[in-house]
């Protein structure tokens, strides 16, 4: 909504100024009318001024006058209006063609009508229209304020924001995506947008451009939506931070009435009985990217808060346990502790797969590896599982290295023989052939010959040696250890060892 040329050529004390040249140009704003009476008066225009001159100092220069309607408009000015009968005389041609071709609004005043006729009533026209547009910014404000306070729905703004336009509308407090974007086409499109931050958009059924006063009542509606979609987030942040101190107590083992601890967990909608199982999900070499990327340490917090949310989000999305879950961070690992046991049907594989696809996009590739007790069926065993989970993450990369997910219901083996350390593998049967100068050539030999079901051909193949080498090396790491390897006994107690030697 602005006071343009065509409403000031509408006032009666103008209606016998007549626009010479630029007509295409008389929607063009005015803010500032000025009086210009100086050759060099094109230095000071000003963007949406109407300069009004009689062209005395200018009245036997051509040049400059072309150069001061060339220079209103590079500068933006609403347009020129020239009292040209007292002293240019006839309108020079050169200016109309020079007009006509910027569509610059090139005005003929009458001489006997004073300056003051003409500044006054456009000046009280911007100020009547101006007051007229803070009255109604003012009012739909007030109806859209009330909405959002007594209904606390950005539902409800669309609907108010509706009526006041006339129009269909529709706000979506979340990031669209470009297709859905695009595939809007009878609609135009606003971001709510606050410092940079995008909390959604504004949708208004339209195939014209919407006009000034429809604007400022979507401004209105933008600031509201993005209120309502923070007051939501604040919420909910501290609903979660709240579930996050539960859950740092049950792991550490703090809580000292456990009945207090069930009936706190029970506000949440988080329900202590039956099984559990903790699951920890570790960013693999979280430093290591942080240097590589050069992160500040806002972008570092930025980025676990977006991995919290991630984790947090696809548990709820994927896990068919509803908020029935309890989630904390630790810098870069986030810790789960979650229902479990025959009834409940939460596919691990599917949920933490989907979590490292959206990790990797969010950081470039970035892995983590995951790590998931056994079920516990009283809460008091929770640090216990807690300090399990954790343990099994250093297990997991030393055995699978970065990216995995380990159970410790799968691992159990590998719990025990991490209790053989190296001076007791240093007198077991496999000590001779540690000791060789072969060991690379024959740990490698035995460990695939041992995984191929003591195939030798089989096993052969997989090496890309001969059958002959393959007899001729197993026959030396028997001379080693000082027994046949065709018993079953014997073999089993190798693989044991091998393995053994892999997590030292």
């Amino acid at each position: 909504m602005a006071f343009t040329v065509k409403d000031a050529l509408a006032l009666d004390n103008l209606k016998s100024a007549k626009v010479v040249a630029g007509l295409n140009g008389e929607d063009r704003v005015i803010q500032y009318v000025d009086i210009m009476e100086t050759p060099d008066a094109y230095k000071w225009i000003r963007k949406n001024e109407l300069i009004i001159t009689t062209g005395y100092t200018i009245r036997e220069d051509l040049d400059a006058q072309l150069r001061l309607a060339r220079q209103a408009w590079v500068d933006d000015a609403a347009g020129l209006a020239i009292k040209f009968g007292r002293y240019i005389g006839k309108v020079p041609s050169e200016m109309i063609e020079l007009c006509n071709r910027l569509d610059f609004p090139l005005i003929a005043l009458p001489d006997e009508i004073p300056y003051i006729d003409i500044t006054h009533p456009i000046m009280t026209g911007i100020i009547n229209l101006q007051a007229e547009e803070l009255a109604y910014s003012d009012d739909v404000y007030k109806k859209l304020t009330k909405v959002a306070l007594e209904t606390n729905s950005i539902e409800r703004i669309a609907e108010e924001l509706s009526g006041i336009l006339g129009k269909e509308v529709h706000i979506y407090p979340h990031n669209l995506s470009k297709e859905a974007l695009s595939s809007m086409d009878k609609f135009k499109v606003f971001p709510i947008m606050i410092k940079s931050s995008n909390y959604g958009y504004i949708a208004v059924k339209s195939l014209i451009p919407l006009t000034e006063k429809e604007m400022i009542a979507i401004e209105h509606a933008k600031v509201l939506a993005a209120l309502q979609r923070i007051n939501y987030e604040l919420a909910t942040e501290s609903h979660w931070n709240e579930r996050r101190d539960l859950l740092d107590d049950l792991i550490s083992g703090k809580p000292v009435n456990w009945d207090l601890v069930s009936a706190r967990a029970a506000e949440f909608g988080f329900s202590l009985e039956g099984e559990k199982c903790v699951c920890i999900i570790d960013i693999d070499r979280y430093s290591a990217y942080l240097l590589r990327n050069k992160l500040t340490e806002r972008e570092s917090m930025m980025f676990r808060r977006s991995f919290y949310h991630i984790v947090q989000d696809t548990v709820r999305v994927y896990g068919h346990i509803g908020l029935n879950f309890l989630t904390a961070q630790q810098n870069d690992k986030i810790i789960l502790l979650c229902p479990s046991g025959d009834d409940i049907s939460m596919d691990w594989d599917k949920i933490l797969r989907i979590i490292r696809e959206k990790l990797g996009k969010l950081g470039n590739g970035v892995t983590a590896t995951c790590a998931i007790s056994n079920d516990v069926k009283n809460i008091m065993e929770i640090p216990h599982a807690y300090k399990t989970a954790q343990h099994l993450i250093t297990l997991s990369r030393k055995i699978y290295g970065e990216g995995h997910t380990i159970r410790q219901k799968d691992a159990e083996l590998y719990l025990i023989l991490e209790k053989i350390d190296s001076i007791s593998l240093s007198n077991s049967l496999l000590a001779p052939v540690l000791r060789s100068k072969k060991k690379d050539e024959y740990l490698l030999t035995l460990r695939t010959y041992l995984a191929c079901d003591s195939n030798v051909s089989e096993a052969a193949e997989k090496l890309f040696i001969h059958r002959n080498t393959m007899q001729y090396r197993l026959k030396q790491i028997e001379k080693l250890i000082g027994q046949p390897m065709d018993s079953a006994e014997t073999k089993t107690l190798l693989w044991l060892l091998l393995k053994a030697h892999e997590l030292l």
